[in-house]
């Protein structure tokens, strides 16, 4: 793993452009998530990925790592906030870990950068989505997503405990073709079940398919099976 990314979790700190430290977490993407990134890309070799939602760079920095081992790739951040509430420091790690030839920055809102791919023609292989966690946000994010993904692409959604993201993915299994699919888990059985539980105890009537209330990762990756063929009028409660 990257020099830089051990340095981050074992020191708990991430350096400003003054050299100021600061306690990333627990913003940051755990090392069991990045590690869970790194590895999916790698195995199905992925190369044209995108995140929404950068801030310390740390999942950034999982995923060019993926592609440097790889030795081919190309990786697309997006978030508006970069400059103005993180410092720039996602960025900064992507220069000091020496992948700035790998990443392509958009500083802007999903819901305006996205479409602006969609029309040039892009396509993408992978997406993280860990931008806003409002469900309508997400929802307009997986739409564009959608758009650009590639059949046999990957869309990860971080962040399942919040029922918002949970109803989010619900909606796509049960309206769209894509398939959650089952990734090593990086949690002990005991952190697994405790976020089953917590998730679990937030809404216990709530309506669940795929299992993903009980997945022992705070991450959900659904595969995309085929393009978008529903009939005009096709619905399933979610």
């Amino acid at each position: 793993m990257n020099q830089l990314l051990e340095e981050i979790y074992s020191t708990k700190s991430v350096k400003d452009a003054q050299g100021n430290s600061i306690n990333p977490f627990p913003t940051a993407t755990p090392y069991d998530i990045g590690t869970i990134l790194n590895e999916l890309i790698q195995k199905n070799n992925l190369e044209r990925t995108l995140e929404i939602g950068m801030a310390y760079g740390l999942s950034t920095l999982f995923i060019c790592q993926a592609h440097h081992d790889k030795g081919r790739g190309i990786h697309t951040a997006i978030d508006p906030m970069q400059n103005s509430v993180w410092k720039s420091i996602g960025l900064l790690n992507v220069e000091r870990a020496g992948f700035a030839d790998k990443v392509r920055f958009l500083e802007a809102c999903s819901d305006e950068a996205l479409p602006q791919l969609v029309a040039k023609g892009e396509k993408l292989d992978f997406a993280f989505i860990d931008g806003s966690h409002h469900f309508d946000y997400t929802l307009v994010d997986f739409f564009y997503v959608d758009k650009l993904l590639e059949v046999g692409g990957y869309v990860v959604f971080d962040d399942i405990w919040m029922p918002g993201i949970r109803k989010l993915v619900s909606y796509i299994l049960r309206n769209r073709d894509y398939q959650l699919t089952k990734v090593d888990t990086k949690a002990s059985i005991w952190q697994g079940l405790t976020k089953s539980t917590k998730r679990f105890l937030q809404n216990p009537f709530e309506r669940e398919y795929g299992g993903i209330k009980f997945l022992f990762n705070n991450i959900c990756v659904l595969k995309k099976i085929s393009e978008d063929n529903r009939h005009w009028d096709y619905h399933r409660s979610f």
